[in-house]
């Protein structure tokens, strides 16, 4: 065990099992062990087995207090803050935008100037950006920063106008014969929302490289600690965003989810896409100012309202909402078809999990082989109660207007029953007593 011939691969410490030795098990005195051998009896010491759940469980609960404190604190900074900034923000686009549709409308674009392309050139300049930084310049990357800005709003109005030309195209195009091929619902969802998925991934593939190359820049000047953690910070927020943006787009079912009216799933007084968009321009602005040695102070003071945007926006985007539905439900036919697995995804294109309720072993099986499903719950009751609700951690009950007599008066009157109509759209079932008032 302490020979010098012998390596550390021999020490083999299986993972369920506390292994302790003691020096005295092997020498009388400290003083005769040689340094390696001291650090053989400190790997032996070490103690890998897994926390005791009650730990973990304390660890957990901790960390729920914490965010249950930072939540309130984000939300009145984004409802004071932030929200007439938005509207602010608004204006000011929705003018901008006026002005470049209606230079586009006159001119027109040619067939391969679309909206992925802008995406993918103004994803590309990262590589002069970056080699303009480690040429020590610093007025070339800022400008580029705020081209690039400018990409990702020309690229929202180029899809836009796109939609709107084939849509003039389709009034007046016929299909002729019949197709051999025909996408999966699938690989048709994943085609129509690839430009939404590949631009937010690629903002991002921009302009972390750029704040991880500005952590170089951080050693010696003011507030350095402040800057290192507002770096760091959106460095982890937005990889952390993007990897939560690939999951969902390549796990996603092939129904996009229902428009959902007289509900609001968030709390928040700003939506999400509005939280997207303000933390878009002071990333990049707080960027550009943020690479120029005497605008450093001022892009830094705009980078840091950025930092609660940008945890509010992963802490939405990783929140759960657990759908249940009802095997039966959704469709009159008892066999497992399209329409019912149509309906199973656009219940769970309203959440993040989606639970089935069962009878029989045989509908079970079927809702355990299909994707969309992540749990199965048996001997369901008749009607569905909020103990039951509670019972299995879940968010909303979802099913067909005529079908509401599944769910309690306690679960309407809580607006946790989600009906949805035979337009596709979704809406929150209101009690009787509701209705009445």
């Amino acid at each position: 065990f302490f020979s010098q011939k012998q390596t550390l691969n021999i020490i083999r410490i299986p993972p369920t099992l506390s292994f302790h030795i003691t020096t005295h098990t092997f020498c009388k005195s400290d003083k005769s062990i040689t340094h390696d051998q001291k650090l053989h009896l400190a790997l032996a010491r070490t103690d890998t087995s897994p926390l005791p759940k009650h730990q973990l469980e304390n660890d957990t609960n901790a960390m729920s207090e914490l965010f249950q404190l930072i939540d309130p604190l984000i939300e009145i900074y984004l409802t004071v803050i932030i929200k007439p900034i938005v509207k602010q923000h608004e204006i000011f686009y929705t003018k901008l935008n006026t002005i470049v549709r209606s230079a586009i409308d006159k001119k027109g674009l040619p067939k391969w100037c679309t909206a992925n392309f802008i995406t993918y050139v103004r994803t590309i300049l990262i590589i002069p950006c970056l080699l303009s930084f480690s040429r020590g310049m610093r007025l070339v990357p800022s400008l580029i920063v705020l081209l690039v800005d400018f990409g990702d709003f020309l690229d929202g109005v180029v899809a836009r106008y796109w939609v709107d030309e084939r849509k003039k195209d389709g009034a007046a195009t016929t299909t002729h014969g019949t197709k051999k091929v025909v996408s999966s619902w699938t690989v048709s969802h994943r085609d129509a929302t690839y430009g939404g998925f590949v631009d937010a991934v690629c903002d991002k593939a921009f302009v972390v490289p750029c704040w991880i190359y500005l952590l170089s820049d951080v050693v010696g000047t003011r507030f350095e600690i402040l800057q290192y953690f507002v770096l760091w910070f959106l460095i982890l927020a937005e990889t952390a965003s993007g990897c939560v943006r690939f999951k969902a787009f390549y796990t996603s079912t092939g129904v996009p989810a229902p428009k959902v009216n007289n509900l609001n799933f968030s709390t928040s007084a700003v939506k999400a896409d509005h939280v997207g968009k303000a933390k878009q321009t002071f990333e990049m602005v707080g960027t550009a100012l943020f690479t120029i040695t005497f605008t450093r102070l001022i892009g830094l003071a705009i980078l840091i309202p950025a930092v609660p945007l940008a945890y509010e926006s992963v802490r939405r985007k990783i929140a759960n909402r657990t759908m249940y539905v009802d095997y039966n439900a959704g469709h009159d036919s008892k066999e497992l078809n399209h329409q019912r697995l149509k309906f199973w995804m656009q219940a769970k294109g309203m959440g993040s999990k989606l639970i089935v309720g069962v009878t029989n072993e045989n509908d079970q099986l079927n809702a355990c082989a299909c994707a969309c499903v992540d749990s199965v719950v048996t001997d369901v009751p008749q009607v569905i109660d909020l103990a039951f609700l509670e019972e299995y951690k879940i968010g909303y009950v979802v099913c067909r207007r005529a079908e509401v007599g599944m769910v309690s008066e306690e679960v309407l009157e809580a607006q946790r029953c989600l009906a949805i109509g035979e337009d596709g759209v979704a809406f929150a079932v209101e009690a009787k007593g509701s209705r009445k008032q």
